[in-house]
């Protein structure tokens, strides 16, 4: 019975742990460059002590601090995982209206992020889909230094 019990427990600890690898390592298929629906706006999505953010860039080739050194807004900040291609607890602002909104972020595939903004219920609110840009300009212009 001790085998037994010995056994589960390894296997917890396995399935655990490469959860949370997974989970930590998943949020970086979602980093780099994003266009947003309209078009008209690029932001890039970086990792930082375990949670997402994001930042308006002005110029395709802008790193996040010289986007800030710019005073382009911050548009993403404190995304954590939830499950393996979401994240949720996060916060949206709409230079637009200026207003912040909570959401969840959802890789709904490799190169199309839904990004789900509301106000007080989860359930009275709306997306958008954002499309990635080139990753040959991710990796030129990585924001690995931040």
């Amino acid at each position: 019975m001790k085998s037994l019990l010995t056994a589960y427990y390894i296997i917890g600890l396995f399935l655990g742990s490469t959860s949370i690898a997974f989970a930590s390592t998943h949020g970086r298929g979602i980093v780099g460059l994003w266009r947003t629906a309209g078009g008209n706006a690029y932001i890039r999505i970086y990792e930082k002590n375990g949670a997402l953010f994001g930042q308006s860039v002005g110029h395709l080739q802008d790193t996040v601090q010289q986007a800030r050194a710019k005073g382009q807004p911050q548009i993403l900040a404190d995304f954590v995982p939830k499950r393996p291609g979401e994240w949720s607890h996060g916060r949206i602002y709409d230079p637009n209206s200026n207003t912040y909104f909570h959401g969840t972020l959802t890789a709904l595939d490799p190169h199309e992020l839904k990004v789900y903004g509301y106000i007080g219920f989860s359930w009275l609110g709306g997306n958008t889909i954002w499309t990635r840009v080139s990753t040959k300009l991710n990796h030129q212009h990585g924001d690995s230094h931040l």
